[in-house]
């Protein structure tokens, strides 16, 4: 009885991340990406810096709703056409999907496969204070962080465009063509599912009563979403749900969940969290132990991450500062949350995330060096800008 009642109190997340999944498939299959991308280059002005920053914000915005892989993928061919007529400008071009994919990933509870980690987490180790999260309140602390991140991720990328470059050719700045019947449809049902899950979320922030129907409103709203996506006119058919599916994710993801109970039964997350613990007393100066926590978790997740894959950081982390957090007294959801973005956020090396193996794999030409060099700067700023945020700002949030 009590797992039926689990499900049925997270029955409105469950759909939330199945609605995004299906919404994903919906932007891909009318390609909504694509155009997106071109707008991007039309805000450009002819400043080669401002189609930088175009192309990072665009890049954010759609890897806060569908996969931050499949963003990169859907913005290579944009970056590749002007590659072929900006010489020197591999390099600034690359890091900017890079960049912006990454950083967007943090900006919405389904924008990354550690905030669905996060939350299994959570629920795994009864952390407190979990039940306020939701799809509107992590835009509220979330919004903000992402674009002073990608604003600090413009600075630092701007390092890498060549002196005296570039003019953009004009011929770029009027391609965007026409939005299709489908593609308005596309942004409509984008629309549709975005404002259910802001106004179902603001109603549960001021009427709590309400949680206790959500998960029936919840189910009403799905069965309406997937009626105007394979109803009358239908955008795209049940089958295309299954193309592109990550069976090899999908597994991993079931590896780590294998992972995570094995770690708990073995005590070794008690054990990582004594190491963790006396690490941050050794470098602890007095009254600085709380902001340091933060920070240090920060830095050792985002340089594990960059050797390591950023969804087995992130699950490993989760069981250690449960554990570091009890040890100094103090509840441990805000430092889950610090993991998961911050496992989102190595952008030096092309392992680090999903997002660089593939925009350095595709592109050629791209500088390891300053991949190297700038990921590290914005390594550093990152983990000051995440501990902070975390550790001043979303306690406002999460009281």
């Amino acid at each position: 009885m009590s797992s039926l009642l689990y499900i049925y109190e997270r029955a409105p997340l469950l759909l939330l991340f199945v609605t995004g999944y299906i919404l994903y498939q919906v932007m891909a299959s009318v390609r909504l990406p694509e155009y997106f991308s071109a707008k991007a280059v039309s805000f450009s002005r002819g400043r080669a810096d401002y189609l930088l920053l175009s192309l990072i914000f665009v890049s954010a915005g759609m890897s806060m709703f569908i996969p931050n892989a499949v963003t990169v993928l859907a913005m290579i061919p944009v970056i590749r056409k002007l590659d072929a007529e900006l010489e020197s400008m591999t390099t600034p071009l690359t890091l900017s999907i890079i960049y912006g994919a990454n950083i967007g990933g943090m900006g919405s509870l389904i924008g990354s496969p550690a905030n669905i980690l996060l939350i299994g987490a959570m629920d795994f180790f009864k952390v407190a204070g979990r039940e306020q999260i939701t799809f509107f309140n992590w835009f509220i602390w979330a919004l903000p962080l992402v674009i002073l991140f990608l604003l600090l991720s413009w600075f630092v990328v701007r390092f890498a465009i060549p002196k005296g470059e570039q003019a953009i050719p004009a011929k770029f700045l009027n391609r965007v063509e026409r939005i299709s019947i489908k593609q308005k449809r596309g942004l409509n049902i984008f629309g549709f599912f975005l404002g259910f899950w802001l106004i179902s979320s603001v109603i549960r922030e001021f009427l709590p009563a309400y949680a206790e129907f959500e998960p029936v409103v919840a189910l009403i709203f799905t069965t309406v979403f997937l009626k105007l996506i394979f109803g009358k006119g239908q955008l795209m058919s049940w089958g295309s749900l299954l193309e592109g599916v990550p069976k090899r994710g999908l597994l991993l993801l079931l590896i780590l969940g294998v992972f995570i109970v094995a770690v708990k039964l073995l005590n070794l997350d008690e054990y990582a969290a004594e190491g963790f613990k006396d690490l941050l007393t050794l470098m602890a100066v007095d009254g600085q132990r709380g902001y340091l926590l933060y920070l240090v978790t920060a830095a050792v997740v985002i340089l594990l991450t960059e050797i390591l894959s950023n969804t087995v950081v992130s699950t490993a982390f989760f069981a250690v500062v449960v554990h570091t957090a009890f040890s100094f007294g103090t509840n441990p959801m805000l430092l889950m949350i610090l993991v998961s973005i911050a496992s989102t956020c190595a952008f030096m090396t092309p392992i680090a995330t999903p997002c660089n193996s593939l925009a350095f794999g595709e592109m050629k030409r791209v500088s390891l060096r300053s991949m190297l060099g700038l990921g590290m700067v914005l390594n550093i700023c990152g983990a000051v800008l995440l501990s902070l945020w975390v550790w001043k700002v979303i306690p406002y949030i999460y009281r």
